[in-house]
């Protein structure tokens, strides 16, 4: 029995990247399982308008992001209602859960309501783990939390690993999930620009949600990998094993430190720095201060990620900004044993094929590394629209 309509409505959407230093706006169109990319724009953002990972002037990220969507839809004739976004938020948590349920009618089979009951009970225990988990980060007691993403991991029917527990009868279940929160500030934050915009929000994608999502098509989809997307404010770390992200952390630890430190130290600037950063001796000393705050703090999060688990991936899918040789170079040589984790096979880095494993039909020049990020919300996206299409999916959100 499918679960999915076979012929799933055309659907048109923005995607918005909200970051740092600029907006990126995509315009999708989503049809049966075909992704078209009609166009991308993009606008500068203020240094002020987003401080420290969190936006700080709401109305002029609000007009940065209707700019960038004027850009957008420029050669187009409609605009559509409905968006999905990121949010540039430090104070973000993910919770695994897992929670037992005991069936009382275990010759009935499961129904819609009943499925929708035992998610509900899922993440009510995960939202209690969340304002826990905010409270460390914060040092803030009684965060009010609201939960943006949620995923099932894993789902387990007496001794029965299934995908959908519709149609089963069963008497006891196992559902492991992944919920992702952040406070109702930053929730708020977000609703407010898209009332700005007049847009309907389908969802709010945190990036280390998405970024896995494009190795989908490749040929390491269902591989274990270690995701590092590095940025100049925070470091995201990603586990993903068989094809399920089983936790993240983010890293603030700042580059832009490290420039600093630089240019107290040489006459340069910025961009000199940034262009002569893999191969300048000059710059050896504050490296190796930087990397060796880096990976103490890298491997704090692995471990967090993997809870007892030793078990490291041995791929590596490294994105950012800061995706260059002399970081390649320092995760490739890092001493496992020395911080009592193991790896099958050595670090190594893999890439994806952008004209191939991306299957998003647009002009293959912009489908490159500068727009990695816009182009992973855009493959999460396609899911969303194929969940709002179906009630059980919806249900599951596993996306």
């Amino acid at each position: 029995m499918s679960f999915i309509s076979r012929i799933i409505p055309s659907k048109k959407i923005l995607v918005v990247d909200i970051w740092t230093y600029k907006v990126k706006v995509a315009l999708c169109e989503y049809k049966n399982w075909e992704i078209n990319l009609l166009s991308i724009a993009e606008k500068k953002q203020e240094a002020s308008d987003i401080i420290w990972s969190e936006i700080a002037n709401i109305e002029w990220v609000s007009n940065t992001v209707s700019q960038a969507i004027s850009k957008a839809i420029k050669d187009h004739n409609f605009n559509p209602k409905d968006i999905i976004i990121n949010i540039p938020t430090s104070t973000i948590v993910s919770c695994w859960e897992k929670i037992n349920y005991s069936r009382d009618k275990k010759n009935e089979e499961i129904d819609v309501n009943e499925l929708d009951y035992i998610i509900w009970k899922v993440e009510k225990k995960a939202l209690d783990l969340a304002k826990k988990e905010i409270t460390k980060k914060t040092w803030f007691y009684d965060v009010d939390m609201k939960l943006i993403t949620s995923s099932i991991t894993d789902i387990m029917i007496d001794d029965l690993k299934v995908s959908n527990p519709m149609w089963f009868t069963w008497s006891n279940v196992n559902i492991s999930t992944i919920n992702i929160f952040i406070p109702s500030s930053r929730y708020n934050i977000i609703n407010t620009i898209s009332n700005y915009l007049s847009k309907n929000i389908l969802s709010i994608i945190p990036l280390e949600f998405s970024i896995p999502k494009l190795l989908r098509n490749s040929e390491y989809a269902y591989d274990d990998v270690l995701f590092i997307d590095i940025w100049n404010t925070k470091t995201s770390v990603i586990i993903q094993k068989k094809w399920v992200i089983i936790g993240f952390d983010r890293i603030e630890i700042w580059i832009n430190d490290l420039i600093k430190n630089i240019k107290q130290k040489e006459k340069t600037t910025t961009i000199q720095i940034i262009n002569t950063i893999d191969d300048n001796e000059k710059y050896l000393e504050e490296k190796q201060q930087f990397l060796s705050v880096w990976e103490a703090w890298l491997i704090i999060s692995i471990k967090e990620i993997l809870w007892n688990n030793i078990n490291i991936p041995n791929n590596v899918f490294l994105s950012g900004w800061w995706d260059n040789n002399f970081l390649r170079n320092h995760i490739k040589n890092i001493n496992l044993n020395e911080h009592m984790l193991h790896s099958t096979k050595p670090l190594d880095f893999i890439d994806i094929d952008f004209k191939n494993d991306l299957w998003i039909s647009w002009d293959i020049n912009d489908l490159n590394k500068t727009n990695l990020w816009i182009l992973s919300m855009i493959l999460s996206a396609k899911d969303i629209v194929d969940t709002k299409n179906n009630q059980v999916f919806q249900i599951l959100k596993n996306f």
